[in-house]
């Protein structure tokens, strides 16, 4: 589990512990994620805290070796770190354009090259949960950088999804689309992180693939996305 030692992060921990489940918690914040699951370990949880930069593919295999050597296997991953940066997308300077992606779509993909092929030495079932944003599939102004990740961790979702299928491997893919959640990247949200939690617990056991998780913004997408499919009768013969 990356990004949690808050927000949407720590939730998801929290919900995890609740559902009885070993976790790993990384972030890149180690003291605070270290005082998080002091926190939780004071009740009851079995919960380890690792320190990770996502976009450090070797710190990312750190956090899948301590899965093995706390639990002995690796069966749900979380690949949920992210940030975001403002401004008109041709004025955001280059540098925090690779910061987001970096951290936003780089961490998933390093998340996925160490994590999925420990669940499937499982030889069990397992999920694998990415969270992407509602700017996966309703592009905001003044967010580029954050955009253009979240789309990508969306069209990776799918890809790797396919490919597990392709193989037969029982192992699921969640892609989770929260809308305003109150968080420190976000505190004008009005749905609180365990809301995103909850729908993460029910994706992983209902196999949802598409993981909506509040009705914020329904008609701007519905209209976005039936925009692009009558885009098709536009095509010039």
């Amino acid at each position: 589990m990356t990004g949690a030692a808050n927000g949407i992060g720590l939730a998801i921990v929290e919900a995890f512990v609740d559902e009885g489940m070993r976790v790993i918690a990384a972030d890149v914040d180690e003291e605070k994620i270290e005082v998080q699951a002091a926190r939780l370990r004071n009740q009851g949880a079995d919960i380890h805290a690792v320190a990770v930069d996502v976009r450090d593919s070797d710190a990312v295999d750190r956090v899948g070796q301590a899965a093995i050597e706390r639990f002995g296997a690796l069966h749900v991953a979380v690949n949920n770190a992210g940030v975001v940066m403002t401004g008109n997308s041709w004025e955001i300077a280059l540098e925090d354009w690779h910061r987001v992606i970096d951290i936003d779509l780089w961490g998933v993909i390093h998340g996925i090259r160490t994590f999925v092929p420990l669940i499937l030495t499982s030889g069990q079932e397992g999920h694998v949960v990415n969270v992407a944003s509602m700017a996966a599939v309703l592009p905001f102004g003044q967010v580029g950088p954050y955009t253009v990740a979240k789309h990508g961790v969306l069209g990776l979702s799918d890809v790797l999804r396919a490919e597990l299928e392709t193989l037969g491997a029982p192992v699921g893919v969640s892609v989770v689309m929260p809308g305003l959640i109150r968080t420190a990247m976000n505190p004008i949200g009005t749905v609180e992180p365990s809301a995103v939690a909850r729908n993460v617990v029910d994706a992983i056991r209902s196999r949802r693939s598409y993981v909506f998780t509040d009705d914020h913004f329904l008609n701007e997408v519905e209209d976005r996305l039936r925009a692009i499919l009558s885009a098709r009768s536009d095509v010039c013969d």
